[in-house]
């Protein structure tokens, strides 16, 4: 950062696994500070001014948004509310990065890109694993040729999501509750990124395997790119199998561990224990991971295999970077900064966006093309049938 650029104050509205996923990148990140937090629970607003004496609290998103102290605002509230603390973010001519997915229909979003446009600031989504090296350098292959034309991607992920505590919006369908909301978001978003962005039709479904649990537990989507490339992705969230044994080497095989999702939720004493345990999972809690997530956030895009095909190779994402099997070789493509992430991407990008006025990489329009994926998934679901897509763009190179 140059001496005469600005530090920019930070507000985050909503205190729970996503912002404590993202606050510590803020504090560690010399261009930002944390100037300010607004959450509903007094007692997790109290947690949060005790690390953070001289950020401002509050229990009102619209008195945080007008804080002159604030310059971004950080937006972690449940999918339902994301247009509502948008509009009044962008309202009081903040920039805003909100998570993702960045609202639960098309109309929400486009309003929120005219209300960005209209005061004059700008809209990005928190697509952070989009940002992370593994999906860039496969971008950069795919832009550059290097191994002919990208062909063809495949993921996999099969995790125990749906039996960890969940909160009753994760819960509810029609507030963009479920796997496919709470977790396609980013699955399809950085497929896209790393193909180029523009689907051109799509066939999916999503299910619901566990009605005790309300809400889908797995997808699997097709996708047909405009350039010819396609996509497969699937995910399971009813912690079974684990994908990780696909990914990582040393990945041990432990009878006391399989489906302890399940198990901990079956214990439960009593029928508040869920929403007790999720609660605890947010800012200061006791089943928080912590504010000092030191280590890269490899979990979730290193939870099952993905494999890229090009004319003259194979690319799998791996612990430690990429290996490429190719017509005649294979070797290993290092990757990746100690400590750093895609998270650091994100706000790094966000920040020389604002102060140095490069374009803005997962903007609103880009998140509004990941949002119809979803939701075009949903739709291919219910009537069977192809979808094909409208609100798609290109990636941000």
């Amino acid at each position: 950062m140059a001496a005469s650029e600005p530090v920019l104050g930070v507000g985050v509205i909503g205190l729970g696994g996503a912002s404590l996923a993202m606050i510590p990148k803020f504090v560690r990140n010399p261009n930002f500070r944390i100037a300010a937090a607004a959450d509903i629970d007094a007692e997790i607003m109290e947690r949060f001014h005790n690390d953070f004496p001289d950020a401002e609290p509050y229990d009102d998103a619209a008195r945080l948004c007008a804080s002159r102290n604030v310059e971004l605002v950080y937006i972690a509230t449940p999918n339902r509310f994301h247009s509502e603390h948008a509009a009044m973010a962008l309202e009081s001519k903040k920039h805003v990065l909100i998570e993702k997915p960045m609202t639960i229909d098309i109309a929400g979003a486009e309003r929120m890109i005219a209300t960005a446009k209209r005061n004059g600031v700008l809209l990005g989504v928190n697509v952070k694993h989009s940002f992370e090296p593994r999906v860039l350098r496969l971008r950069e292959m795919a832009r550059s040729g290097e191994l002919g034309r990208l062909r063809m991607i495949n993921s996999w992920r099969f995790v125990d999501w749906l039996y960890r505590p969940r909160t009753a919006e994760e819960l509810t369908p029609q507030f963009g509750g479920g796997i496919l909301w709470r977790q396609g978001a980013h699955h399809f978003d950085y497929i896209r990124t790393i193909a180029g962005g523009k689907v051109r039709s799509l066939r999916g479904v999503v299910d619901v395997w566990d009605p005790k649990r309300r809400v889908p537990g797995c997808y699997s989507a097709y996708l047909d790119f405009e350039d010819g490339t396609v996509a497969s992705a699937v995910c399971n969230g009813y912690d079974h199998f684990d994908s990780r044994e696909f990914v990582h080497g040393k990945f041990s095989l432990d009878s006391t561990k399989h489906a302890r999702a399940r198990r901990e939720l079956r214990a439960a004493p009593d029928a508040d224990w869920e929403a007790r345990a999720a609660r605890e999972e947010r800012y200061g809690g006791e089943r928080a991971s912590g504010n000092e997530p030191a280590q890269p956030s490899l979990g979730w895009i290193m939870g099952g295999p993905l494999v890229a095909s090009f004319d003259r190779g194979d690319v799998r994402m791996t612990p430690g970077g990429l290996t490429v099997y190719g017509d005649d070789e294979l070797y290993e493509i290092k990757l990746g900064v100690k400590g750093k992430d895609g998270r650091d991407g994100r706000i790094n990008t966000f920040y020389d966006a604002i102060v140095r006025g490069r374009p803005l990489p997962a903007d609103g329009a880009w998140g509004l093309a990941t949002l119809e994926v979803i939701l075009a998934i949903e739709e291919s679901g219910s009537t069977r049938k192809e979808v094909f897509l409208r609100h798609q763009i290109a990636t941000i190179e």
